[in-house]
């Protein structure tokens, strides 16, 4: 947690924060959120962020700031923190009266360069993604399935939990997006299919179009998983994040892939592009 703290307008320390307990974003869980990783001091893909919290709201009937106040929030929680290589989170609670808007920036990711070089192992969850809900799309602070995933996944030995949908066939991660690669082609479960539209799994199917690269979004089996040559995981803190193994059973050779590595290196350089054009 950061030092200081964005609340509703001001720089506050944690013990500065006063939220009444009896409002729907305590009660209930009602709020948004976005984690936005930091390089350079800069958020990454703010505005992308900005505005899936924006739609969010405007789905929830919810009256929130525009996006360059929104943005003049995280970057001033960032600077006041020093952050330069870290996180910054954007929460949007639910008050008695409109929201509270709470920004938080700290200097740290959860992720290892030896993580990125054996790849992550993850298992089948037992909790499955209610993949009709009109909420499937928004990252909501009701969050208690994708934690009670995760918990099962580091019980197991796992780093991260597979969330299968109501039908079945993969939906993602706890607090990622999965790709599959087979023959040449990456696949990715269909949003129809509950996953998160996430800001790197879009990038990633950008990436590999502009790559001339096959790309399928489609219904994928725990079969279809473990049937795949390479497959990895997304999200805005990890990026791109090879996965190894599933239920112990390995994918493919048991170590990050040939087109893994590519996406991966192609990523970080549209990265280091949008943080030069940032900088000027």
């Amino acid at each position: 947690m950061s030092s200081i703290l964005y609340f509703n307008g001001f720089l506050k320390s944690l013990k500065e924060i006063d939220i009444n307990p009896a409002e729907p974003g305590f009660l209930y869980g009602a709020g948004l959120f976005e984690t936005i990783r930091v390089e350079e001091g800069i958020p990454l893909f703010l505005e992308e962020h900005l505005k899936r919290l924006t739609a969010g709201a405007q789905y929830l009937g919810w009256q929130v700031p525009d996006l360059s106040t929104l943005g003049q929030a995280i970057k001033t929680t960032i600077s006041a923190n020093k952050v330069i290589l870290g996180r910054a989170r954007l929460n949007l609670l639910l008050g008695s009266s409109g929201y509270h808007l709470l920004v938080t920036a700290q200097a740290s990711l959860p992720y290892t360069p030896e993580d990125y070089a054996r790849g992550y192992t993850a298992c089948i969850s037992k909790i499955r993604k209610n993949h009709r809900s009109p909420l499937s799309a928004f990252k909501t602070m009701n969050y208690l399935e994708y934690l009670l995933a995760w918990n099962e996944a580091r019980s197991r030995g796992a780093q991260e939990a597979i969330l299968l949908n109501l039908d079945g066939f993969l939906a993602e991660g706890s607090r990622s997006n999965l790709f599959v690669v087979r023959k040449g082609t990456l696949f990715t479960p269909n949003l129809e299919s509950g996953p998160l539209p996430g800001l790197v799994r879009s990038r990633v199917l950008k990436l590999a179009a502009r790559l001339g690269l096959k790309v399928k979004e489609k219904p994928l089996s725990p079969t279809d998983l473990l049937a795949g040559e390479e497959a990895f995981l997304t999200n805005s803190l990890m990026e791109i994040m090879p996965l190894t193994y599933v239920d112990g059973q390995p994918i493919g050779k048991a170590k990050p892939g040939p087109l893994t590595t590519r996406l991966r290196l192609e990523y970080q350089a549209e990265k280091a592009a949008t943080l030069r054009s940032n900088s000027v």
